[in-house]
């Protein structure tokens, strides 16, 4: 299978994706630390893998049927259930704040699989800066309340190191095959 990897703003490349495979049904949650790239994974899985990507941070825009939200606020089961019937193939991208911890662990009971985006946090600081819209006091906080409850360690989930000490983000093809060679 061929699948196009984006090396920097305006370049691609093709790159070969081999050995995987894709459950007939597949709810992902993507999540973790704050600028590791998660809605860039998800745009990601949408357009070359045709996954249904909901950026729940960004409602309504960013859900292809916003009429799923009452579901998402009253039960996470029942929103999954609600995905179900829609998609096979489901990225819910959330940086979910640790307050949310009992409804990650909702979506979990419900068959979503945990991803947790890890990788150097002074460089995830260094990204949310250089993006900009929002005061850095916000991913400090996030890093500081995810340190406190220990995570990802305190989860069921699949930590994926996405960002180096050196800056350099994970490809979304190489993401891609480690998840689903797992």
């Amino acid at each position: 299978m061929r699948a196009w990897s984006f090396t920097a703003p305006g370049e691609r490349k093709i790159v070969e994706v081999t050995d995987f495979m894709i459950p007939d049904r597949c709810i992902l949650l993507l999540s973790g630390i704050p600028a590791t790239g998660k809605s860039s994974f998800g745009q990601y899985l949408a357009r070359v893998h045709s996954f249904a990507h909901y950026d729940l941070e960004c409602y309504p825009r960013g859900w292809p049927h916003p009429e799923l939200k009452l579901q998402w606020d009253s039960s996470r089961s029942e929103f999954v259930k609600a995905l179900q019937k829609i998609h096979s193939h489901i990225a819910l991208d959330w940086g979910f704040p640790v307050r949310c911890l009992p409804w990650v662990r909702e979506l979990q009971d419900a068959g979503v699989r945990l991803l947790w985006f890890t990788g150097s946090r002074p460089q995830a600081r260094e990204i949310f800066i250089a993006r900009g819209g929002m005061d850095v006091r916000n991913f400090d906080d996030r890093i500081k309340a995810i340190q406190e409850a220990r995570l990802p360690a305190s989860l069921q989930c699949n930590c994926v190191e996405v960002l180096s000490e050196a800056g350099v983000l994970k490809e979304p093809v190489a993401i891609f095959e480690e998840i689903f060679r797992q």
